[in-house]
């Protein structure tokens, strides 16, 4: 039994079949025989046929007759065959010369030929066996734009990865060298000024002590003024201690949580850079667990540092929106920005740890970081973090 409708993964709907013939006898018994089965569209010559088939969309079958005024079939097929090659191409002829047909089988790249007058049961059997040719034919196109979609994706993600295992390459080789910097500098901090104060300290006991041995006349408005030097020096220990701590880590995040870390991280950044900040304080650290607050106080951290250092900026908007299923964090300076596009051509080794970094952390928390600058028009940063577990009644955008 002929279908006439496309089976298996093809939207089954009755398929489309152009006849061509300049005889409306021929075209009348074609239509009869097969319009319950297909959706067939009749030209009188191949002019027209080839006028309908630009116009109708998924044309899968196209017969004509040879011989016609005007353009032949061979001719008008070979036509089709140039615009759609996977239309399946028959051509009805009432000649019998051998060399003839194979000759235009192979001129117009056509599938079968059908003699007139042809027989209807041979003929469905044909169409038949036609729409299954279109049907694999498209299958087989599909398939190969796949894949080849798929190779292009697979080809992507290579280089991303190739560029993911370069970022990590150059970042644990920055890491390592920050590491020895950082314990270089705390090495001499500890040397130069804890070092200095507490060998400034033995030296002010060893002169108390000394007075105090060699008379018995020394007051004891000396010695509180001998003991408040002591006070100040240790004072001066106590804070440098306290700064190198802070530095090492955020240790106000254990002593009053991340929102209040965050609200000093800023004013600390106004005070020491100049720069106006714009801040509405958002409550988050309910949200996050303790390795996740960390991380996004040092994003913050880091993009006020870059801000500070480089930017040349007079004010500085921070602005929280916490929506149902993630964190957005917006940083807008109106500095000297940067060509964007400059820095990403660079090799990782020539951008600096800064936003290698930065990216590394804002993936550490499944998120993201998007930067949009230019030259003389300042520098946006935003984050985007999922929340992990949000809580309804924080749902919403912290807008003050």
């Amino acid at each position: 039994m002929i279908s006439g409708h496309i089976p298996g993964s093809i939207q089954d709907r009755q398929i489309k079949v152009l006849f061509v013939d300049d005889d409306p006898i021929n075209t009348t018994s074609f239509v009869v025989s097969f319009s319950d089965q297909y959706d067939i569209l009749t030209a009188a010559s191949g002019e027209e046929g080839l006028e309908i088939f630009q116009r109708e969309k998924d044309i899968a079958i196209v017969l004509s007759d040879q011989k016609m005024d005007g353009m032949s079939g061979v001719d008008f097929l070979c036509r089709v065959y140039e615009k759609s090659p996977e239309t399946v191409r028959i051509i009805v002829t009432g000649y019998v010369d051998v060399s003839d047909i194979i000759d235009a089988i192979n001129k117009g790249h056509i599938y079968q030929y059908v003699l007139k007058p042809w027989d209807i049961v041979q003929l469905g059997l044909i169409l038949d066996q036609a729409v299954q040719t279109w049907v694999l034919t498209r299958e087989n196109r599909l398939l190969a734009e796949k894949l080849r979609r798929n190779n292009e994706l697979l080809q992507e993600a290579n280089e991303q990865l190739r560029n993911s295992e370069e970022r990590l390459r150059f970042l644990s080789s920055a890491l390592i060298k920050a590491q020895e910097s950082e314990r270089k500098r705390i090495s001499m901090e500890l040397h130069d000024e804890l070092g200095q104060s507490l060998a400034a300290v033995k030296l002010q006991i060893k002169v108390l002590q000394n007075k105090l041995h060699d008379s018995s006349e020394i007051s004891m408005v000396e010695i509180n003024r001998n003991l408040e030097q002591l006070r100040g020096v240790l004072d001066e220990i106590i804070e440098n201690v306290r700064r190198l701590s802070k530095n090492l880590s955020p240790v106000i995040i254990d002593d009053l949580g991340l929102d209040a870390a965050i609200e000093n991280l800023v004013l600390n950044f106004s005070k020491i850079y100049g720069i106006r900040c714009a801040f509405q304080p958002c409550p988050l650290g309910h949200l996050f667990g303790h390795d996740a607050q960390r991380l996004i106080y040092r994003l913050i951290q880091e993009t006020l540092n870059n801000v500070g250092r480089h930017s040349n900026a007079r004010n500085m908007d921070i602005e929280f929106l916490l929506g149902e299923e993630q964190l957005v964090i917006r940083l807008q300076d109106d500095g000297e920005g940067f060509d964007l596009e400059e820095i990403e051509q660079q090799c990782a080794s020539e951008r600096g740890i800064g936003l290698t970094a930065m990216t590394e952390r804002a993936n550490m928390l499944g998120g993201e970081v998007r930067i949009k600058s230019a030259r003389g028009q300042g520098t946006l940063v935003v984050f985007t973090i999922p929340v992990p577990a949000a809580d309804s009644q924080f749902q919403k955008q912290c807008d003050g």
